[in-house]
């Protein structure tokens, strides 16, 4: 049994994702949707709290899912202050305010871009091809 355990692990989705949404339902849906698909996620409502957690976190987590919009430090920043930490982080920006266009140019070096309402398998299949090898 435990073999199976590990070969599952090892041909399945790995690594420790980073959510954040100031909008608790949307936090959490999004952290449910990529749970399912086996990704060890930790959800945040506050950016602060995330970057805090970041520094902290051993290992660092492969991936950052972030909204935009989220009053005093919106997703731009987060994912500017998030490569200081932690470079090689792969960042999905979520935003139901603006649109792909919006980031191009940025300083910020946004990976995927997904604009909201997304559907499940969106954001599923944008993760896993995110994190490819």
């Amino acid at each position: 049994m435990s073999q199976t355990k590990a070969t599952r692990q090892a041909s399945g989705p790995s690594g420790l994702i980073f959510v954040v949404d100031d909008n608790a339902l949307l936090v959490e849906y999004a952290g449910a949707v990529l749970k399912g698909e086996g990704y060890e996620v930790r959800i945040f409502t506050d950016p602060k709290a995330a970057l805090k957690a970041m520094q902290e976190a051993d290992p660092k987590p492969v991936a950052l899912v972030t909204d935009y919009e989220m009053g005093e430090m919106n997703g731009l920043e987060l994912i500017v202050s998030s490569h200081k930490i932690h470079p090689s982080l792969k960042t999905v920006l979520l935003s139901g305010t603006i649109d792909g266009a919006f980031i191009v140019g940025h300083p910020a070096k946004v990976h995927r871009f997904l604009g909201k309402p997304y559907l499940p398998a969106q954001l599923k299949s944008m993760v896993a091809e995110l994190l490819q090898p």
